[in-house]
Parts: C-alpha cells; structure tokens; sequence
C-alpha cells in the first residue's frame, strides 16, 4: 500500500487512457489504381478502414500500463506521420471512381482532423500529472476544451460516414448501414469521464500534501460535481449497448471517488488546523520558558496524533482506489475484446440478401 505521509508520492504516476481514435494507419492503399467496379473500388475502402479499426483496438487493449504515457506519445507521432504521408499519396495519386472524388476527399479531411487532435491533445488523455498541477479553474475550463474538441472530433467522424454513403447511393453501390452506437466513439466518451474523475482525484491527492484546506474544499465540490456528470451520462448510455459493463465501472468508481468526502473532510480539517496551529507556534518570537516548550510539545503530539488518524484512512482509500481502478481498465479491455468483432470485410460493408428481407 502506498503510504502518503513521508513523500509526495502521486496516485497515478504512470496510469492514464488513450482514447480510441478512427482512422490511423493505412499501409495498404493501392494509391494509383483505376477501378473497373464501384465494389472494388469500395473494398479498398472497406479494408484499409478495417485494418485501422483492429489495429486500434488491439493498441488500446493490449498496450503496458507502466510505459503507457511515453507510448502514446510515440504512438501519436507515428501516426501523425504515417496520416501525413497518406493525404500525400490520396491527393497526388488517386483520381476516385469514374472522376468522382468525394470519398477520397472525406477520407482526407478525415486524416488531417485527427492529425490536428493529435498535434493539440484532443486525443490523448494521458497527462494527469501536468493538469493536476494546474489551478482547479483552470483544470475545469480544460474539461470544458477536451470535451468540446473531443466531441468536434467524432462529428468529423459522422460527416465522414455521411459523405461515404452519398458516395455510395450516386454510384449504386448497396452500402451496409450498421444503426448500432459507434463503439470507438461510446469508449472515448467513457474514457473521458474516467480521465476527468482521475485528473481531479489526482489534484485532491497534491492538494493534501499541501495541507490546503480552501484547496480541499473547492476541489472535492468539483468531485461532488463530477459525481453527478458521470450519473446522468452513464444513464444516458445505458442503452447503447447490452454489455453495460464498462458503463457499470464508471458508475462504481465515480462513486467511490466522490465517497472519499464523507471519509476525508472532517479529519482533514482537523489535521490542516493542527498543522498550522504548530507552524504559528514555530513562527511565534517569545521567550522560551517552561510553558512554552510544554505548549508546542503538546502541538506537536496532537499534530502527530491527527495525522496518523488521516492518513490511516486515506491510505487505506488509496489501496482501495487502485484496484478500482485496475478493474476498470480490466473491465474496458474485456469490453472492447467481447464487442469490437469486425467480421468479412466485404459481408460487413455490402448489403447480404438476409440483410434485405
């Protein structure tokens, strides 16, 4: 068990989210072709979307929680280049179908959006540390940001698949239109919720070792508050999908983050008041006499006796926290493993005869 009283040791060090992303890599472009059929011409398409969406999802699922944030790092910059090198390629090489070239410009406009998300952050929620160093206003305009440019994103994403299906119906091509929720798009958006409860459960954990009780107050509000937004929207996607899992462990953990209240606030209060009663003491310029020495020995064994009782159950907390958390991101694995399964390319992008009737 962690043990916060000696150092200012973080919750989570290392431990941070990667948002699923749609589009990223596409080695296998044929760039230069001329398509004799609209149906060839969209299973090019149709593979190298897939190959993208597996490969996405097998990076998150599979990727080493200790090297997590130096990996996404690397990962974005990887991708960054590999996107830059296909808009290249789209733009110099392909010429559509038939002169048609709306899908390969979406497909474009899509590639830069998430390179540009990539360059800001929009899509990396890996940096817990650095936000919880902030002040808490501007950590909550910095939700407000992340979320808006999160979901400014995902609407790219929806204009993409809008502008392939009027690709489609001008060129007569019997497109599948799956009606189920996006699951890259319902795990972000979950994975936003639990990096906003984790960046302010982080920012409570330095604000303790500041002894800050102005600090403490305002920064448990905001997870009163944040208590409330993960409600309401795991109620909300409570129906997107029949494994609600994933959304159950949101709820549980934001839960547990926003009990830390009833636990914490009144031994720390007592501990905070405690501290600066024997630094008033310490500052004080006075004779030192027999009172005197009798009456800082005696702070100094409350100051000692609260602080023990604090981090007693802070600790404790902290050690229940962990595999909170751990069990979330085993919950988000499990998940996306169970309902991320993309079959035949082609039975999923064309129309079967059992899909018509």
């Amino acid at each position: 068990m962690k043990n916060y009283t000696s150092s200012h040791a973080r919750f989570f060090p290392h431990k941070s989210t990667f948002v699923l992303l749609f589009l990223g890599l596409f080695p296998s472009l044929i760039f230069s072709q001329d398509y004799r059929t609209i149906n060839a011409y969209m299973e090019d398409f149709a593979k190298n979307e897939l190959y993208v969406k597996k490969s996405l999802m097998d990076y998150s699922v599979t990727i080493v929680e200790s090297k997590l944030y130096t990996r996404t790092q690397y990962a974005a910059e990887r991708i960054i280049t590999k996107l830059e090198n296909v808009n290249t390629m789209l733009k110099t090489n392909n010429k559509g179908f038939e002169g048609n070239t709306s899908l390969r410009d979406g497909f474009i406009k899509m590639n830069q959006k998430t390179i540009d998300c990539l360059k800001n952050g929009t899509l990396i929620l890996s940096d817990y540390e650095y936000q919880a160093s902030l002040p808490l206003a501007e950590i909550a305009e910095n939700f407000v940001r992340k979320e808006r440019e999160l979901r400014s994103y995902y609407d790219e994403l929806e204009i993409y698949e809008a502008t392939k299906k009027s690709f489609a119906q001008q060129n007569k091509f019997p497109l599948k239109v799956i009606k189920r929720k996006n699951i890259l798009v319902y795990n972000a958006f979950q994975n936003l919720l639990f990096y906003k409860m984790n960046v302010l459960d982080e920012k409570l954990v330095s604000i303790v070792m500041e002894k800050d009780k102005a600090g403490f107050s305002e920064c448990l509000r905001m997870l009163d508050a944040m208590n409330l937004e993960t409600m309401d929207k795991t109620a909300e996607y409570r129906n997107d999908y029949t494994d609600t899992s994933l959304n159950d462990a949101s709820a549980q953990y934001a839960d547990f983050i926003a009990e830390q209240k009833a636990k914490l606030s009144p031994l720390f209060n007592d501990y905070a008041d405690q501290y600066n009663s024997l630094k008033r003491l310490k500052d004080k310029v006075s004779p030192e006499t027999t009172e005197t020495i009798d009456e800082y020995n005696n702070a100094v064994i409350n100051f000692n006796a609260k602080k023990k009782l604090f981090y007693t159950v802070f600790n404790n907390i902290q050690a229940t926290k962990d595999k909170l958390y751990n069990n979330w991101l085993d919950t988000n694995s499990s998940f996306l493993k169970r309902n991320a399964k993309f079959d035949s390319i082609y039975a999923n992008t064309i129309v079967s005869e059992s899909d018509k009737s």
